[in-house]
């Protein structure tokens, strides 16, 4: 990605980079409210007929205890154990591939595409990422905005902002929403469509008005104002 930005303003750069962090690390921190959440709604064994009763429901159970184990390794950061297992219990990779079909194995996608955008590895994570399924609240737009930085470190900033659009456009909310319309305006303005990066902006202060990124809104809104008329 650095090869991409060698050209671009440092505060642009940096505004960007400093609001990717800023999504992610609310995630980091808040990653076991989210994942209580989503346990609860992607995990719930469901179904009503005999295949899933008799097939689907016993392989359900089973993959939910392995992903208790995994989830575990996760959020104590052993992210390679959480990956691969640790001799004793399955990792997510493991959980996917034995249990194919399950929901915990459709959540196990969602584990490993955040390992490894933490690991760096961000075609392997938005491998991942992609697969994962979910009408959710809270991750419906955040697996979209993590793809988008997936897009953002591998130097495809257009593909990156139509990520971001999607996840503005997908499951409003006051938590993820105005973090990710800070992303999409940095990366317009990056990629010099200040219009577009003022309309965001305007957004955070007109929808989330009550939001942490609203405080200062009035200063990228005069900075982009400023940029459209020279």
């Amino acid at each position: 990605m650095a090869d991409k930005k060698d050209n671009l303003p440092v505060n642009t750069e940096q505004m960007f980079e400093e609001t990717v962090s800023k999504l992610e690390a609310w995630f980091f921190k808040n990653q076991k409210m989210v994942m209580v959440s989503v346990a609860a709604v992607i995990i719930a064994v469901g179904g009503y007929f005999g295949y899933k009763f008799l097939h689907l429901a016993p392989r359900e159970k089973t993959a939910q205890e392995e992903m208790f184990f995994a989830q575990n390794f996760f959020e104590i950061d052993s992210l390679n154990w959480a990956l691969n297992g640790n001799g004793m219990h399955y990792g997510m990779i493991d959980i996917i591939d034995n249990f194919g079909g399950t929901k915990a194995a459709n959540l196990a996608h969602y584990y490993v595409g955040v390992i490894y955008l933490r690991k760096g590895q961000f075609e392997d994570a938005m491998r991942y990422l992609k697969k994962f399924r979910s009408n959710d609240l809270i991750l419906t737009p955040m697996v979209r905005s993590l793809i988008g930085d997936c897009y953002a470190e591998l130097g495809n900033m257009k593909e990156a902002l139509a990520h971001y659009e999607r996840a503005i456009s997908s499951h409003a909310n006051d938590m993820v929403t105005p973090m990710v319309l800070m992303k999409a305006a940095a990366l317009s303005d990056i990629l010099g469509d200040y219009q577009k990066a003022l309309r965001f902006y305007n957004r955070v202060r007109n929808e989330f008005i009550r939001s942490s990124e609203a405080r200062d809104i009035d200063k990228y809104i005069a900075m982009m104002e400023a940029k459209i008329n020279q």
